[in-house]
């Protein structure tokens, strides 16, 4: 690849993966029971309501999950996955954009979840504000993801081991679904 070809994936890639980082944000937020009026989520209702309010017309929620975002994810996820195969001069195979945008959406959840959790973890040694927007939204967002390692030993109060733990995991998650899309679509995995 060459230097405008690698200039594109880039800016495709930062595009698109903050777009991605909205809409789960905007997926998650409400199943982990942030504050509404909470600036960030404020700011990420704002932004998404004109694509996510009418699609939830069409596609409604259950409870309180949003099949309408979700779908929305997917989509982008192919957008970007197109847009990089046409960049890159590939032959764009349907099976192979849907497999991939679905391996390559996981992949980038699973990777969020990671730097959420490490981010939490590097915030509690400095006794941030709770009630800083963006400490809130980190917290509620890695609760979840830390609660099933909590219990786990040596339970000791001084010391809370379940972020290595969860990020162990979620390290291993990513390994797996590394070798299971092959050495073709491990391109597609950086977003």
């Amino acid at each position: 690849m060459g230097f405008f070809s690698d200039a594109g994936m880039l800016l495709i890639s930062a595009v698109f993966s903050a777009l991605l980082l909205i809409l789960l944000l905007r997926l998650t937020l409400p199943l982990t029971r942030v504050r509404f009026n909470n600036p960030i989520c404020q700011f990420i209702y704002k932004f998404t309501n004109p694509v996510v309010g009418p699609l939830a017309q069409l596609i409604p929620p259950y409870k309180q999950f949003s099949l309408a975002t979700a779908v929305l994810m997917l989509l982008t996820a192919m957008i970007q996955l197109v847009l990089s195969m046409l960049l890159l001069r590939m032959a764009l195979d349907p099976l192979a954009i849907a497999l991939f945008s679905v391996t390559g959406l996981i992949y980038y959840i699973v990777n969020t979840a990671f730097w959420i959790i490490l981010i939490s973890a590097v915030m509690s040694f400095f006794s941030p504000n709770p009630r800083n927007p963006a400490v809130e939204v980190i917290t509620s967002l890695s609760a979840p993801l830390l609660r099933p390692f909590r219990s786990w030993p040596p339970r000791n109060a001084a010391l809370d081991l379940s972020p290595l733990y969860a990020t162990l995991a979620l390290l291993l998650l990513k390994l797996a679904i590394w070798h299971a899309v092959g050495p073709a679509g491990t391109l597609f995995l950086k977003f």
